[in-house]
């Protein structure tokens, strides 16, 4: 459907302000924009906001519209932002599901101290997803909570293979280290 609009020319007419071509190239991306909001924020009407305040980004800085290359990514790297943004400002973090890295097996119920321990060292794992870096935490979500492969996480945000690989060595290392500090500081007490 891209081909059928002429998205350069469409472009031209937004920095011209036309409020029609606007709405056009509204109707047509809304959808996929508000799918890339939804990769950062679980909460449907915190994107729908999210997304709201992308558009009007967009009308705000319609003049830089026309230097647009890849559509597909600037409305990536705007959704992303405000998504970002938006987290900031309410204090609010991404939570990850911690049942994908520590299966419900792993919990003695019939032990409370076992459950009590479980419980708090999800705790400590889910501050310190909560503390790796943006783009990290980022990959850390999509593949671990999305189930996205490496492959799929590199085309999203337009980097390498690689890059996803090296990201998730971190954040599993990160991880690894604060459960085991977790596990030597529990054998110290004890």
């Amino acid at each position: 459907m891209e081909k059928a609009l002429n998205i350069p020319s469409l472009f031209e007419q937004i920095a011209g302000s036309s409020p029609r071509a606007f709405q056009l190239f509204f109707d047509f991306t809304y959808t996929k924009t508000y799918k890339y909001a939804c990769y950062f924020i679980d909460d449907k009407e915190l994107c729908k906001e999210v997304v709201s305040d992308v558009y009007f980004y967009l009308w705000q800085n319609r003049e830089k519209l026309p230097e647009v290359r890849n559509l597909d990514n600037y409305l990536f790297i705007c959704a992303r932002n405000q998504a970002l943004h938006h987290i900031r400002e309410s204090n609010r973090f991404q939570k990850i599901k911690l049942e994908t890295i520590y299966p419900e097996e792993i919990s003695d119920r019939t032990n409370p101290e076992l459950e009590l321990t479980n419980n708090e060292l999800k705790n400590i794992i889910e501050l310190a997803i909560n503390e790796l870096p943006n783009r990290c935490r980022l990959i850390f979500f999509m593949v671990r909570e999305e189930g996205m492969k490496y492959k799929e996480v590199a085309q999203v945000l337009s980097i390498s293979d690689r890059t996803v690989h090296a990201q998730m060595c971190i954040a599993v290392k990160r991880l690894s280290e604060v459960v085991k500090n977790y596990l030597f500081e529990k054998k110290i007490r004890k």
